[in-house]
């Protein structure tokens, strides 16, 4: 039976793990939902040298849903209200200029970066069972490069660094949206692979910080899984 106070309702100690338990189930569905993100990408890619809105629609509903699972409505409610207010703005009064970074992109890289930092967060947070934390740490993993990726773009857009094709596409292509997503994971995953070359000192930095964050991150959670007593 549950725990009563003087008034006879439920007790908050109580609720609090019977929420923190819901909360913790839910690792799965939020690994499964960036998954879904990273698959899409084929499907939206036409060739545009930006974003389609769908997609960043997309990826905005899951983060928020992300926030949403590990328990933080109060946060979801606000990263909802400003997602849409800024992405119905831009895409039906206001254009966007070119070279210019646009609003989606921006609500983009907040809403992704509280996300994949609640996911951490979680990760590392005691008390969490064994698979959900994996689950956590290897979805913030995900996010960190979708996050890197719209960074690369918003450098690129914003003229601070470059980023050029190898000169067998010289003349034949322009950079695309998804060739940003690709070399991110390529160089968080440190695999090193991709059509796309850094050039300039803000372009290289970022490129710098997503490889240390690619091994860092992998080895700081199994240092942190490897260091917790097994639990019952």
């Amino acid at each position: 039976m549950r725990q009563r106070n003087v008034f006879g309702q439920p007790g908050a100690h109580v609720q609090q793990p019977e929420r923190q338990a819901r909360i913790h189930r839910h690792g799965s569905m939020i690994f499964l939902g960036q998954i879904l993100v990273l698959g899409s990408v084929p499907i939206f890619d036409l060739g545009q040298n930006r974003a389609p809105p769908l997609f960043v629609i997309i990826s905005l509903s899951i983060a928020i849903a992300t926030t949403w699972s590990l328990g933080y409505q109060r946060l979801t409610y606000t990263l909802a209200g400003v997602s849409s207010i800024a992405c119905g703005w831009t895409l039906f009064f206001r254009p966007v200029k070119s070279g210019a970074p646009s609003a989606p992109l921006l609500i983009f890289l907040v809403v992704m970066l509280f996300c994949s930092y609640l996911c951490i967060r979680q990760a590392y947070k005691a008390g969490v069972a064994s698979a959900q934390r994996i689950y956590c740490g290897v979805a913030s993993f995900v996010m960190l490069g979708m996050v890197f990726a719209g960074i690369h773009c918003l450098v690129h857009a914003c003229g601070l660094g470059e980023y050029q094709l190898p000169l067998e596409f010289e003349g034949i292509r322009n950079v695309r949206w998804v060739d940003f997503i690709w070399f991110s994971y390529a160089t968080l995953t440190t695999a090193g692979y991709s059509d796309l070359v850094p050039v300039g000192s803000f372009s290289l930095t970022v490129s710098t910080f997503e490889g240390l964050c690619g091994i860092l991150l992998p080895a700081t959670l199994i240092a942190r899984i490897a260091s917790l007593p097994a639990s019952k």
